[in-house]
């Protein structure tokens, strides 16, 4: 590992192995996402369930929502975009979604995506806002985040000037 002789599936695995033993985001969610699981063995909710087979148990009364105020932009930290899509593609059978914020300084691809998202779904055209709160989850099948919601925003959530901003600190 220290000579980087791994392959990139045993990266994977030594860093969800080193996330599980100290404080980290990634430690917290895969609790958090936990509280579904719990909830899919109690004899009422799986009564309940048995009569729409259709349906995911999570999605109905727990999701688990990582907000990264900072992802795709240029102030944020790649590393940290990486180890938000590793959690994602980890975990992409629960109902893990990622919540960002769309803004200057935002990865021109994530806009293109919230554009095409947009597009296809109507109701603002091309540019037409200049932030957006938005909520993704993985595509399993592209490999990649998929945007389910976007949320137009007239005023930043990030608020304060210089070094200190609420939230500066989220993605870490």
């Amino acid at each position: 590992f220290m000579r980087q002789s791994l392959n990139d599936a045993c990266v994977v695995d030594v860093r969800m192995w080193a996330a599980m033993r100290c404080q980290s985001v990634s430690k917290t969610v895969i609790g958090a996402l936990q509280y579904g699981r719990a909830l899919a063995t109690l004899p009422k909710i799986q009564e309940h369930y048995a009569h729409f087979p259709e349906k995911r148990l999570c999605e109905d009364h727990a999701e688990v929502i990582l907000a990264h105020q900072t992802y795709g932009h240029s102030e944020g930290n790649p590393q940290n975009d990486e180890a938000v899509r590793l959690l994602l593609e980890s975990f992409a059978d629960d109902a893990l979604f990622l919540v960002f914020d769309l803004q200057k300084g935002t990865a021109a691809y994530l806009w293109q995506m919230v554009n095409d998202f947009l597009s296809v779904r109507g109701g603002y055209a091309h540019g037409a806002f200049e932030q957006a709160s938005v909520k993704c989850m993985w595509d399993k099948a592209r490999r990649c985040v998929r945007i389910l919601e976007v949320l137009p925003r007239k005023f930043p959530l990030r608020l304060g000037h210089g070094e200190y901003k609420t939230q500066g600190e989220a993605s870490n």
